[in-house]
């Protein structure tokens, strides 16, 4: 009965976009333009192997291994992630410890860079030619597979658990724990029975968070993963080497199973939990003191942790000033001049960033108004349509791409238009998530006043709402444009001669042993994406906004 009542509604509502046609066809086109360039090329990509194609997952030995190995290392490094991300955020949020500002900042560096490169930083240190093992050590080590890449994961995503953590982590009250002191109970009873139940949520998200990263990695194993088979590697082999789109399709199902299935539960189960303690105003006090050995210790491992991070990018900028590595260690800038040789290729990511950022930061904020502030029926169909794009890794809709638009009723293979389509497509969930967190801060009546004054939908959206969404706007087309700039899953299959982009170019470069060049590509990324962010934070901060990552 509730649902038909609700059905009726939905009905209604629907019935009442005849009075304002520009949301109806606002609602329109949006629906016409995901529907084409999101679920169109996944039906493409699902349906295109038969079942018989299907079956060598469980038939073909390599297939199986590939889906045991992909599941065995997003447990592990989702685990080692989010151990690291808790210990960074508790030590910044709770205890009273100097070089906070050097953690915050180890926890932002992975963000801003290409996801690969920890990766090679690492083969720079301890490769074959790598300046730990043969330089200081004299060792031959094989770095690469599981032990490599467990490493290189967790250094890459652990940032991404961190900051669903330390949310909730600072959120979280200290009186409830000072009222558990007070009562007799242990430090370990304290934190057992009071803190750890209530940082679940914020463990679980940036769990969750870290093994949709992990699950879809590409780079990491492209470089350090060795003959390691996982779903990633194997599908653009696939492709690259004997474009077989039928397997590789089939491969990228694979793993767009998990993918949903860890994004769902991520956004529907911890995302709407209720974990409140306090209601009120109330005034918090300061964070009860641990012990030393528990302060100090902690302290050192973050540190320890730290200084690994910080040698990590040390190494990558050294070896961008580097004429030979490991075999000539004088200093040139031979390796700078390069990039600049290939300057198109960091022009077509900033261009490309730009452009997919800026069509993903408008087409989110719009859908974000309509889903927030407008009744027309189809709320939940539109908030689908609006994360749907998170769900699916990057390489697989890459995939998608080239199976919808290399012929009709659309053919875009090797143009522009599809570097930036598939980014922007890719980037509306950021876009989005930031939009509806300011439009959910603007109170009805802002908007209430202007359609009672006579403005119609479109009005009061041009003069009221985007004025007040400039900081979220801002700040959801800055992190998107730091994800295009370092993105490649989503790129790789795309790119033509004329459309490379600079993380094509890197890892190009190191498959030919090039790794000068390949680290000053990289500075010269990370260079361009810290310039990106410290602009905007300096331009909110202007406005009393903070951006964070």
């Amino acid at each position: 009965m509730a649902s038909g009542t609700s059905v009726r509604e939905s009905f209604k509502e629907m019935k009442r976009l005849k009075n304002e046609p520009l949301l109806l066809l606002a609602i329109v086109l949006i629906i016409a333009f995901v529907g084409f360039f999101v679920v169109y090329p996944v039906l493409r990509v699902i349906l295109f192997p038969s079942v018989q194609d299907y079956a060598q997952l469980l038939t073909k030995a390599r297939w199986f291994k590939a889906v045991k190995n992909s599941l065995f290392m997003t447990l592990i490094s989702t685990l080692s992630c989010t151990a690291v991300a808790f210990l960074f955020a508790y030590v910044i949020a709770r205890l009273d410890v100097p070089c906070k500002g050097l953690f915050r900042f180890v926890t932002l560096l992975p963000i801003v860079s290409p996801p690969f490169i920890v990766a090679l930083s690492y083969i720079l240190l301890f490769g074959v030619q790598g300046i730990v093992t043969k330089q200081l050590l004299g060792l031959q080590v094989d770095i690469y597979g599981r032990l490599g890449l467990w490493i290189v994961q967790t250094v890459t995503f652990f940032p991404y658990a961190y900051s669903v953590i330390y949310g909730v982590i600072r959120s979280i009250s200290t009186n409830l724990e000072y009222a558990a002191y007070n009562m007799g109970a242990r430090r370990w009873q304290v934190f057992r029975d009071v803190f750890w139940p209530l940082c679940r949520p914020g463990v679980a998200g940036g769990a969750l968070i870290a093994a949709i990263n992990v699950l879809t990695d590409f780079g990491n194993p492209m470089m350090i993963g060795g003959d390691l088979a996982l779903l990633p590697t194997e599908a653009y082999m696939q492709i690259s080497g004997w474009y077989d789109m039928k397997t590789a399709s089939v491969l990228a199902v694979a793993l767009l199973v998990p993918a949903v299935l860890i994004f769902l539960v991520n956004r529907f189960w911890v995302g709407q939990r209720s974990y409140v303690t306090i209601t009120g105003k109330e005034i918090s006090l300061n964070p009860f003191p641990v012990p030393s050995w528990v302060k100090w210790g902690l302290f050192g491992l973050t540190m320890f942790l730290s200084l690994f991070v910080l040698l990590v990018y040390g190494t990558l900028f050294y070896g961008a000033f580097t004429k030979a590595w490991g075999y000539d260690w004088s200093l040139t800038l031979e390796n700078i001049q390069y990039v600049f040789l290939k300057g198109k290729q960091i022009w077509n990511s900033i261009r490309y960033g730009f452009l997919s950022s800026l069509g993903a930061a408008f087409l989110a904020m719009v859908l974000a108004y309509i889903v927030q502030k407008k009744q027309v029926g189809l709320n939940k169909v539109l908030d689908f349509l609006a994360i749907l794009p998170g769900a699916i890794p990057g390489m697989f809709l890459g995939i998608g791409f080239v199976m919808a638009f290399n012929g009709k009723p659309l053919e875009l293979t090797g143009t522009s238009a599809i570097m930036v389509l598939a980014l922007l497509f890719w980037n509306i969930p950021t876009c989005y998530s930031a939009a509806t967190a300011g439009l959910q801060q603007i109170g009805a009546s802002v908007e209430d006043a202007a359609l009672n004054l006579g403005a119609n939908s479109f009005r009061s959206f041009r003069d009221v709402i985007i004025p007040l969404l400039k900081a979220p706007f801002l700040s959801g087309f800055v992190l998107s444009f730091l994800r295009s700039v370092t993105c490649l899953s989503v790129v790789i299959f795309l790119y033509a001669p004329a459309t490379t982009v600079g993380t094509i170019s890197v890892m190009v470069l190191v498959q030919s042993g090039q790794w000068g060049e390949a680290a000053a590509f990289t500075i010269i990324l990370i260079t361009i994406a810290f310039s990106v962010l410290r602009l905007a934070q300096w331009v909110l901060g202007k406005q009393g906004i903070k951006l964070e990552l």
